[in-house]
């Protein structure tokens, strides 16, 4: 009895710190520019499987028009380092990210992002790894060999890819959230800082509750400059799936502008 009663007691206070009405964290004002487009892909195969997956050959030429352009690929650590302090991106930046951990990623994806040297981070539900659901996902030993590249980092999609955040108990969202991080964190040994939001399911609750569970930066589908989100726990993406064009005309068209979001 007292072990469970002790059980419940860390829950309500996780659960209060979590809920606290503290205001997430704001991007500097000087991260307006240059302007910078996260960019989202899901599964990469040979052909789709489902509508939102992307063909190996079409995914390749995405990176060829990247590399054509003249683009910069920066990575998650210099994007976060450019949102909360200002500091400076090369000309023309992008980031490259991949919800749901499909394994084509490993096996399509990631030799691509080898050949063009671009980084890369993985949003994975880490109760799937190694798991097939109506797909099948990378393994543990999968994301070490491609971390292990220098190119790829694996960061949270929660644990368990719930179909709505909102929908859920404050405690259920730190479960999530914190069961996430602590399996990256375990198989992997780094910090994990960044989460994609399952279905782009997101309100301010489950911002705040984020944030107080150690998350720096969330991830939205919701298209813009990166600097110009409203919250660093609700920063824009651009889906390649209907944008990927537009993401880059954008970035193009505002390295002289001010870098404010549409």
């Amino acid at each position: 009895m007292h072990r469970r009663l002790r059980c419940f007691l860390a829950i309500a206070l996780l659960c209060r710190g979590a809920s606290a009405a503290a205001q997430t964290p704001l991007p500097t004002p000087a991260a307006r520019a240059p302007y910078v487009a996260v960019l989202v892909w899901h599964d990469v195969l040979p052909s789709k499987e489902v509508w939102f997956d992307t063909t190996r050959d079409a995914f390749h030429e995405q990176l060829e028009a990247i590399r054509r352009g003249g683009f910069a690929v920066v990575t998650l650590e210099a994007l976060r380092a450019h949102l909360e302090r200002g500091a400076p991106l090369p000309r023309k930046p992008l980031v490259l990210t991949f919800d749901d951990n499909g394994r084509g990623i490993y096996e399509n994806a990631f030799p691509l992002l080898q050949r063009y040297r671009y980084p890369a981070t993985l949003f994975v539900h880490t109760n799937y790894v190694g798991k097939t659901t109506s797909k099948r996902h990378s393994t543990w030993d999968d994301l070490r060999s491609m971390e292990r590249s220098g190119l790829v980092v694996v960061q949270s999609q929660t644990a368990n890819h719930p179909e709505d955040l909102r929908a859920l108990s404050d405690a259920d969202i730190v479960h999530e959230l914190r069961l996430s991080r602590l399996s990256i964190e375990r198989h992997l040994a780094h910090s994990v800082y960044a989460i994609a939001y399952p279905y782009d399911n997101v309100d301010a609750r489950v911002e705040r509750i984020a944030a107080a569970n150690g998350y720096r930066l969330g991830f939205t589908e919701d298209w813009g400059n990166a600097g110009a989100s409203v919250t660093l726990l609700e920063v824009h993406r651009y889906s390649i799936l209907t944008r990927f064009d537009q993401a880059l005309a954008d970035v193009a068209a505002n390295q002289t502008a001010s870098g404010v979001g549409r």
